[in-house]
């Protein structure tokens, strides 16, 4: 009767427990899906979060495996504080300008309402990087009008698309990868020479459950597959 039972009811599945950069959403989900094709025993959940929200669960000694962070620094102080592994780059991305409108970024002090990430967030920072060397170019009267254009500093670049669809915004500073989804936001490129390098790591927990199971995980995002399933979803290699 006993066997019947777990016949039928089957053995019960390892949980994988990923946590990643909101920006890496639908890319995950399809390198979830696979994982568990090739793993039918493993049970792939990820939960999507700010880097930062991403960190803080990890310090408070949230139960997870592999952490996927949208900027290194964050990664880096995790692993000197001896939470996880040394980080590794598995992808990259770019940041553009979101707009519903007519504008690119020399004419960006135009827009009534700009949204940016939060100061404490990867996008935030990218985009203050971004906006110093564009004040270089542009001049200290232009950094200083788009300071008066921002309307809100955002937790996610899923927040501030957010506010660019449902109106209440003019142009956000988002990731490339973000704009696939998203319907009637048209996305400005950045001069290559303003933009910051966004590279993203990953790094085992030195607390997993599951370690075997995380470094697999972690192979095959940096691996062919992974690598593949990234390029098709925007991701450029670190």
């Amino acid at each position: 009767m006993i066997a019947w039972w777990l016949l039928a009811c089957g053995a019960p599945r390892e949980e994988l427990v990923v946590l990643a950069a909101s920006s890496l959403t639908e890319a995950f989900g399809d390198l979830e899906a696979r994982f568990e094709e090739e793993h039918p025993d493993v049970d792939v959940v990820v939960a999507f979060a700010g880097t930062q929200t991403l960190a803080t669960q990890v310090r408070q000694g949230l139960a997870a495996d592999v952490i996927a962070s949208a900027d290194p620094a964050h990664a880096e102080a995790l692993a000197a504080e001896g939470l996880t592994d040394a980080p590794r780059p598995f992808a990259a991305n770019a940041l553009v300008l979101a707009t519903t409108g007519d504008v690119d970024l020399a004419r960006l002090p135009e827009v009534e309402r700009l949204v940016v990430g939060a100061d404490e967030v990867p996008v935030g920072r990218y985009t203050a990087a971004m906006l110093d060397a564009a004040g270089e170019r542009y001049g200290a009267d232009w950094r200083a009008a788009v300071e008066t254009r921002v309307v809100s500093r955002e937790p996610s670049v899923r927040h501030a698309l957010a506010k660019l669809v449902l109106g209440e915004a003019d142009a956000a500073v988002v990731y490339a990868t973000d704009l696939a989804a998203v319907d009637g936001v048209r996305g400005v490129a950045l001069p290559a020479e303003l933009a910051p390098p966004t590279t993203l790591v990953h790094a085992r927990l030195t607390s997993a459950p599951h370690a075997e199971l995380a470094d697999a995980w972690m192979a095959m995002v940096e691996g062919p597959e992974g690598r593949a399933l990234l390029a098709s979803r925007g991701f450029a290699l670190p």
